[in-house]
């Protein structure tokens, strides 16, 4: 089952770019699985060029808050940055403002796109294919990214089928924590190739380790309080796994 190691720009910086991508790829080779490492909503060209230098195998530069026609452009000159460093390294662009962050929020992000008239259309989709030259895309269709509490998103499947239709390249739902396995379920059937799951993982991470925290008494050893975490971490993935892949 193949699985992607999202690293955000700001993990990025925190470990280092090619510490992570040494760690993924000796994670690989060691236990002979399809593991896979994107660079996620990358924003700043350099660390585009020192992600696609250190043999990530995806990158997504994102420029969706631009203006539609700054967001094509540099997303193009993103493409061709990467593929002049290898050809083989696939370039995701994202059409449409669904937040940022992986948090829990009170109330929908400002200028979220979730009304569907303000969704990526299968024209938009197209148009920005062709002038990007792109090989995957996270369209607008009703996701947020983090999870916004009492909020109960609704993905427009019949949105992300028309999509589907009008481009080749895959497609990504960014921002499914929180949404319905059935939901999810429907998604992948309509056409999506790739789903990112963060703040679900944050947030189970975070209660695990206050928990841990709290029964661990005088205990010291990280990998000692870490363990109930990475056991429901590990809950969590494999059947988020299971779902996706089912």
């Amino acid at each position: 089952t193949p699985i992607i190691i999202g690293v955000s720009q700001g993990e990025a910086e925190f470990m280092g770019i090619e510490t992570i991508a040494a760690i993924v790829r000796a994670f690989r080779e060691k236990m002979n699985l399809p593991v896979f490492l994107n660079a996620d909503h990358f924003k700043d060209m350099a660390m585009v060029e020192s992600a696609a230098k250190a043999g990530f195998d995806s990158i997504l530069f994102d420029a969706a808050s631009d203006s539609w026609e700054d967001n094509i452009a540099k997303t193009k000159q993103a493409v061709d940055l990467v593929k002049s460093i290898n050809p083989n390294i696939l370039v995701e662009g994202e059409l449409g403002y669904i937040g940022v962050g992986s948090v829990v929020r009170d109330k929908i992000p400002e200028g979220a796109v979730i009304d569907e008239s303000f969704m990526t259309t299968p024209e938009q989709a197209k148009e920005f294919v062709f002038k990007t030259g792109v090989d995957l895309i996270g369209p607008a269709v009703g996701n947020i990214h983090g999870i916004v509490k009492g909020y109960k998103e609704n993905i427009n499947i019949n949105r992300i089928t028309s999509i589907r239709a009008a481009v080749e390249t895959l497609l990504v739902l960014h921002g499914a924590s929180g949404i319905g396995d059935e939901l999810l379920r429907q998604a992948v059937k309509a056409g999506i190739s790739i789903i990112h799951i963060n703040t679900e993982l944050r947030v189970v991470w975070k209660d695990g380790l206050t928990k841990s925290l709290k029964e661990s008494g005088d205990e010291v050893a990280p990998y000692k309080i870490l363990k109930p975490v990475v056991s429901d971490l590990k809950q969590l993935i494999l059947h988020k796994v299971g779902l996706f892949h089912g």
